[in-house]
């Protein structure tokens, strides 16, 4: 038996040698000939895009096709796809105009074949197609943005306004590939401001910029010394070490937070005294920092407002202000983040209460699903926003 197993251990090595004198002896060879070009070459164009195909040559050792092409910044492109795809795509065009594209068929030693000269006209770009979309409006402390992004490319949109010196700069930056949203720009005063608004792509091109006249309505952040927790019959029961106060003490870190338990099903809710009657503008609520945008923390929400809650807990005397879906803003699977989810959680998750909200007093937290579709609702922190006068 030891026998048997030492030949099959000498034939494995014999093998292992045969395989690595195989590879050193058969290199890439260059012979010095270029392939023949591509032809039968037509075009498709897209959005800042333009789809290139063609028949490959039948050159024995062809590697690659390679696309080049120049920006109107004078910036030097290239696209390489596989011998075997019969399409290119060239990206990256910031407006309508003609560009020429250079198409070579490249073999295993990197020889270029002669080039084939295509002009591409890509169609609007879509930073274009969301400039021309975008719609702003007053909020609360501020302005919102609305956008449409049919196509879902990545893009920022910035916003610019006047500094403390007078100097028309970039507020906020938003990234998103979202199809259609609306985004906010906070903390402004309530007095008559010029907003400027521009799109980017990731290739660096830049729409024209929306100016706007805009007057934030007025708001104040509540003061959370003020809030206390409002126990009523029907509210979920608290589990693994969760505290209602813990929402208003000022503590972000997962220290202390508000956690359901084990009693608490779906949908489920809590309910707090703000301390002051206000119209509410926002409330902003920070997840546990150890499971951004998984586990326990609110996905879809209600916002309950009420100066009259019944003892009883139901929901007499109540008035629905606001719902709320929070989207992650990669789009990752559940447990992936990417900076811009990491940055968006940090930042809060504010639910806007629409402006024709009334004054309220009384609070219900309403939480219809979390993020992993489980029983239990658990987060670190929450602040409100609204208008005391």
């Amino acid at each position: 038996m030891k026998r048997i197993a030492y030949i099959c251990s000498v034939f494995c090595l014999l093998l292992s040698w045969i395989s690595c004198k195989r590879d050193k002896l058969e290199p890439i060879v260059n012979d010095g000939h270029a392939p023949a070009p591509v032809s039968k070459v037509s075009v498709v164009n897209l959005n800042g895009a333009a789809e290139i195909s063609y028949t490959v040559p039948s050159d024995q050792d062809l590697l690659y096709i390679k696309a080049v092409y120049r920006t109107r910044k004078g910036e030097v492109r290239e696209t390489k796809v596989s011998k075997y795809n019969r399409s290119l795509t060239v990206l990256g065009f910031g407006d309508t105009n003609a560009y020429e594209v250079e198409l070579y068929a490249v073999d295993n030693g990197e020889n270029a074949s002669s080039a084939v000269i295509v002009t591409v006209n890509p169609l609007e770009p879509p930073l274009k197609l969301v400039r021309n979309g975008l719609a702003v409006s007053a909020d609360f402390g501020g302005i919102n943005v609305a956008f449409e992004n049919e196509k879902g490319d990545n893009l920022a949109i910035v916003v610019l306004s006047d500094d403390s010196l007078g100097n028309f700069v970039p507020i906020n930056t938003y990234y998103t590939n979202i199809k259609k949203g609306l985004f906010p720009t906070r903390d402004l005063k309530a007095e008559e401001t010029r907003f400027g608004i521009f799109v980017r792509d990731r290739w660096g091109n830049v729409s024209d910029t929306l100016y706007k006249q805009v007057t934030p309505y007025y708001e104040a952040r509540l003061d959370r010394t003020k809030m206390r927790p409002l126990v009523l019959p029907t509210d979920a029961v608290l589990g693994y070490g969760g505290n209602l106060s813990a929402l208003f003490d000022g503590d972000y870190g997962d220290g202390r937070f508000y956690h359901s338990g084990d009693a608490a099903k779906m949908p489920q809710w809590f309910s707090f005294d703000l301390g002051v009657t206000a119209r509410l503008s926002r409330l902003t609520y920070y997840m546990r920092q150890a499971y951004y945008f998984n586990l326990h923390n609110p996905r879809e929400v209600e916002i309950w407002g009420s100066n009259n809650p019944p003892a009883d807990g139901s929901y007499n005397n109540w008035v629905l202000l606001t719902t709320h879906k929070q989207v992650k803003p990669s789009g990752l699977p559940t447990g992936q983040l990417s900076q811009a989810d990491k940055d968006a959680a940090l930042e809060g998750e504010s639910i806007a209460i629409p402006v024709t909200a009334p004054k309220v007093r009384y609070i219900r937290f309403k939480t219809l699903r979390n993020w992993t579709d489980g029983t239990f609702v658990n987060f670190n922190e929450l602040t409100a926003w609204g208008d005391l006068r």
